[in-house]
């Protein structure tokens, strides 16, 4: 007979298993137990009280003080159950005038009488069954839990002085980092929106830390909210990173960088040009960028362009091996901006003739994400031709297979065009101020009050607001953390070079637009071609996205790479000597005609010093009062073919008409710009300066 031996069980994994088991048994046996245990009290209470009281003259008065005494505990049980639901506050009421009854009338009677021995078997026996039902219908069904929901009984207690009158809130699901529930508003006399901003005031109503609540719409009805209540104070320490969510996976899988308060995973998708920005010591490089970069590079489908024209490699060194290049050199930054902008229309092509309208996985693109680190500095340094190509980028590079990922302290229009900022899903730590939240927050965050990424400054790195493909509305307004790579520097990264060591970009297979990309010069090793990339749109691409022919829709360039350093070297702090006589109350300087006409005589090639390209800008000043057009835009025609004339950037022209907002000669509303004052450049044509010496067209 053939013989079956069953494993022998370690006596002690046995014995354990066994506590294990009858631990588990006494404790669904302790929440059915006090009820039983109450009605055995209360039977020796009626034993002892008839054996000591019930005889005369005794009874009497004990009869009189018990029926009192029940009187006033029901009274007093019906009091402090107010919390509770109505039919839990009947419950309890009921049950504490019953046991009270009982004693009073088997203090006079005995057990003798058959009607006080039944009504102990079956009307105490009842009601510790109904106590029963109730635990266990709490403990298997959270969505009645009547007096025991710990979020209704906050939520009632601060409903009232927020505003929420009539607002009922009961908990679906408690984890232990947690409460997620439904909030029910009375029709017709509240909305979600009013309860997102009286957020601050359930908090405070509740006893709770700021930052404990979170609301959004429900989709289907306008009355009902989810609710969810975590302890943000669970991000204050740092979260050490776990290592990659998805290795071997695909760029369109979700990417993870750190933990929502509610103790989710902190996820989002990159198929959306991405806006990082924060205040110095923030982590926005090393929480923001180490995070998602580490989780593109263990994607097979994903090649990471990256930009450090600013800060060389400090940041983004430690993961050169797995990014795809690395032009901390403004020339060759310009290279690979362009080349970029040359491979759009072929990818396009590529992917529709393969049968695509997008990128897709599994497509036989790779993906890019253009990752821009300072990208103000970056941009200021662009010639406006440039700009505009990445402008075009910006527009139409998803559809591609293409992200865009520019990083920076603040984004206002002088630091970001106002076509690329629309583009942009944000991520946004920790600010200097509130005035910057507006555009770091995306407009969903920014209507709800508790929505305060000024509050952290840099004191809490790697805490963020996160609104990108991927987020739900619950966690777009809720703050997250990324994680920490080590709090020795040092060691963060030899970790970070390991892990792009590990995950090295030479091991993986990418498509021919890409190996073009990674084989491209870097640095100043090859002078950039003076025409830009339009010809390659007509397939005459050389093969390094620089093009060699005429057929250019911007026109030359001249030296677009040297134009900013050549003309305003102090771009951040400009020279006070330039501004001297822009102070209010003063005329702007004027250039001499000899200066405006050789200007317009040297036409696009013209260099001008920075002293100079202010006086140009000053005179259109001067010649649109002149003429009673008081009011222009940074967006108008003749400032742009102004600012095209004298070779400078976008960026330097905000940066001028700041200086003209800070002396009061021109004020900021809704976006228009208008000449104001007797301190304004020309509220009547000075005698000294003819509006035909600046020529017509920037006019």
């Amino acid at each position: 007979m053939r013989r079956t031996t069953v494993p022998a069980v370690p006596a002690t994994e046995a014995d354990n298993a066994g506590g294990r088991l009858r631990a588990r048994a006494a404790s669904k046996l302790a929440v059915l137990a006090p009820p039983w245990l109450m009605l055995g009290a209360t039977a020796a209470a009626g034993a002892v009280s008839h054996a000591v009281w019930g005889q005369p003259p005794d009874v009497t008065w004990v009869a009189c003080t018990a029926t009192l005494a029940t009187t006033g505990l029901t009274g007093l049980t019906w009091a402090i159950t107010h919390a509770r639901r109505l039919l839990g506050r009947v419950h309890a009421t009921a049950t504490t005038a019953a046991a009270g009854t009982w004693v009073t009338v088997v203090t006079v009677t005995g057990f003798d009488p058959q009607v006080v021995t039944g009504a102990l078997w079956w009307g105490g026996g009842f009601l510790a069954l109904s106590w029963n039902l109730r635990a266990v219908i709490r403990h298997i069904d959270p969505d009645h839990q009547g007096g025991g929901d710990a979020l209704a009984t906050l939520f009632d207690r601060a409903k009232e002085q927020a505003g929420l009158k009539g607002a009922r809130a009961r908990a679906k699901e408690v984890t232990d980092r947690k409460i997620k529930g439904v909030m029910a508003l009375p029709p017709g006399q509240a909305t979600v929106t009013d309860a997102q901003r009286a957020i601050g005031k359930l908090e405070s109503g509740m006893q709770v830390p700021p930052g404990t609540l979170a609301l959004v719409a429900d989709p289907d009805r306008a009355d009902l909210a989810e609710i969810t209540l975590s302890d943000p104070r669970v991000l204050r320490n740092s979260i050490p990173w776990p290592g990659p969510s998805r290795p071997g996976g695909s760029i369109a899988d979700p990417v993870r960088i750190g933990v929502w308060q509610d103790g989710d995973d902190l996820e989002f998708s990159l198929r959306r040009h991405l806006q990082v920005m924060g205040t110095t010591g923030s982590a926005k490089s090393f929480g923001g960028a180490w995070n998602t970069l580490g989780e593109a590079m263990t994607r097979t489908d994903a090649a990471i362009l990256a930009i450090d024209t600013s800060k060389d490699e400090q940041t983004l060194g430690p993961l050169r091996e797995g990014l795809a290049r690395l032009d901390t050199d403004h020339q060759g930054a310009v290279r690979l901006l362009r080349a970029v902008h040359a491979r759009i229309p072929k990818r396009t092509k590529w992917l529709a003739q393969h049968g695509y309208s997008n990128w897709e996985k599994g497509c036989g693109l790779t993906y890019w994400i253009l990752w821009i680190e300072e990208f103000s500095k970056f941009m200021t340094n662009l010639s406006s031709k440039d700009e505009e190509i990445l402008e075009q980028i910006a527009k139409e590079a998803r559809s591609a297979g293409v992200t865009i990922v520019p990083s920076l302290q603040r984004s206002d229009y002088t630091q970001m065009p106002t076509l690329i900022r629309g583009q942009l899903a944000k991520m946004c730590f920790g600010l200097a101020s509130a005035e910057d939240a507006k555009w770091g927050l995306s407009t969903r965050q920014q209507k709800v009050d508790t929505v305060e990424p000024e509050a952290w400054d840099a004191n809490y790195p790697g805490m963020l607001y996160l609104d990108a493909p991927g987020v739900s509305e619950k966690h777009a307004v809720m703050a997250g953390r990324t994680f920490n790579w080590g709090d020795d520097t040092k060691r963060a990264r030899v970790l970070m070079a390991a892990h792009a060591h590990t995950y090295a970009q030479a091991n993986k297979q990418v498509d021919a637009f890409t190996a073009e990309l990674i084989t491209l010069p870097t640095g100043a090793t090859s002078p950039v071609s003076d025409t830009t990339h339009g010809a390659s749109r007509n397939g005459l691409d050389d093969g390094d996205g620089m093009d060699d022919t005429e057929d250019e829709p911007y026109g030359v360039v001249d030296d677009e790479l040297t134009d900013a350093a050549t003309t305003d070297p102090d771009l951040a702090d400009p020279d006070p000597a330039l501004t001297a006589a822009a102070r209010a109350g003063e005329p702007i300087q004027q250039p001499t005609p000899d200066e405006n006409a050789a200007l317009a005589a040297d036409g696009p090639d013209t260099r001008l010093s920075p002293g100079e390209a202010r006086d140009v800008l000053h005179a259109w000043l001067r010649q649109r009062a002149a003429a009673g057009q008081w009011s222009f835009k940074a967006t108008d025609p003749g400032l742009a073919d102004l600012r095209q004339r004298i070779g400078m950037s976008r960026q330097w022209t905000y940066k001028v008409l700041k200086e003209l907002l800070d002396t009061g000669h021109v004020t900021l509303q809704d976006g228009t710009y208008t000449i104001t004052g007797d301190t304004e450049p020309g509220r009547t044509a000075p005698d000294d300066i003819d509006p035909g010496d600046i020529d017509p067209a920037a006019a």
